[in-house]
């Protein structure tokens, strides 16, 4: 479920004082000028304690403090003392709503065939435009593959018990390490499996997902690190499921995956509503124009951080995790600010 779709919905059904009073809020009163006041749970007392407004629902408390900006899915996490994307499922099930629901499904086949035809035509397929929705896998599907370590992820960094507190597994059909990809809330929606040899021939994959998912729509690690990205207020961001894998086995927490370079606009809002700095640690290889340009996606007042190897510590298209050293070293003196 998209935010902006759940803000609509949300808006377009008044739904405003239904979520406030299932939040415990008191004396909610609407004003015709287009917002309502309403107070804190209890024991609170102030009935002009918080102000929501209508047309964005954007949120002020007075006399909280709230990260900013602030809107009602930030009041909710307040009070359920819940990240981001668990307020999103609060809401859902409270307005039953499919958590998963693809926009798509809402439109009719004649729209969706006219806009991959426009794709097509014109080229203009964005990184963000993967139609594939997000959804859980089957509890049937996990039980095939229980948590197994590998000596090829060990060599790489990976210690054998962030290997299982992950939940590698080996796929036998088809050869390969697999790598569990999880929605924000922990929900389970692929596996994304690395070929387990050594020296690949040219026609040979790397890497591939077992079960379609939007790489681009999600963070990898999120569902684990970000109570440790709260707690550090910093969240390093790299390319590879195993940029998180290897930090983690390092003792840093704090971090999250994009999937690539090409990051979409989904990954962008939801990297932005941690309310923290963020440090992107990309391969040797990506300039510092791209990062650059990544940067400007997102809005002002966002801290943006880069490891930029101006010392030379890295091979070419090594990453700044492969080695647990050289990794301290660049965090110690190679962090730039961006934005």
């Amino acid at each position: 479920m998209d935010i902006k779709e759940l803000k609509k919905y949300i808006i377009e059904n008044d739904k405003v004082e239904y979520i406030l009073e299932n939040l415990d809020c008191q004396k909610i009163k609407f004003h015709n000028s287009g917002y309502w006041t309403c107070g804190n749970p209890p024991p609170s007392d102030n009935p002009n304690a918080v102000t929501i407004y209508k047309d964005n629902l954007k949120v002020i408390n007075y006399t909280k403090d709230m990260s900013e900006p602030s809107d009602i899915f930030t009041l909710i996490e307040y009070y359920k003392n819940i990240n981001f994307f668990e307020s999103l499922k609060w809401i859902c099930d409270l307005l039953e709503i499919d958590f998963y629901k693809d926009s798509n499904e809402e439109l009719p086949k004649e729209l969706l065939i006219t806009k991959q035809l426009i794709s097509m035509r014109t080229g203009s397929k964005r990184e963000d435009d993967d139609d594939t929705p997000i959804k859980p896998l089957s509890e049937e599907i996990i039980k095939y593959y229980p948590a197994i370590g590998n000596t090829m992820f060990f060599d790489d960094g990976i210690d054998y018990q962030t290997q299982y507190e992950f939940g590698l597994s080996y796929d036998n059909e088809s050869n390969r390490i697999l790598i569990p990809v999880h929605s924000e809330i922990g929900d389970l929606v692929s596996y994304k499996g690395r070929l387990f040899k050594y020296k690949l021939n040219k026609d040979e994959q790397k890497y591939i997902y077992l079960y379609p998912c939007p790489r681009n729509k999600l963070l990898f690690g999120y569902n684990k690190t970000h109570l440790y990205i709260k707690k550090e207020n910093w969240v390093w961001v790299g390319e590879a499921e195993k940029f998180v894998l290897q930090l983690w086995s390092y003792g840093y927490y704090n971090s999250i995956a994009t999937g690539g370079t090409k990051i979409g606009q989904t990954q962008i809002d939801k990297i932005s509503r941690l309310g923290v700095p963020i440090c992107f640690c990309f391969d040797k290889d990506i300039k510092k124009e791209t990062i650059e340009k990544i940067s400007e996606r997102f809005t002002d007042g966002i801290d943006i951080y880069a490891i930029f190897d101006e010392d030379n510590l890295l091979k070419e298209k090594e990453s700044p995790s492969d080695q647990k050293e050289i990794w301290e070293l660049l965090v110690k003196n190679n962090v730039y600010k961006i934005k």
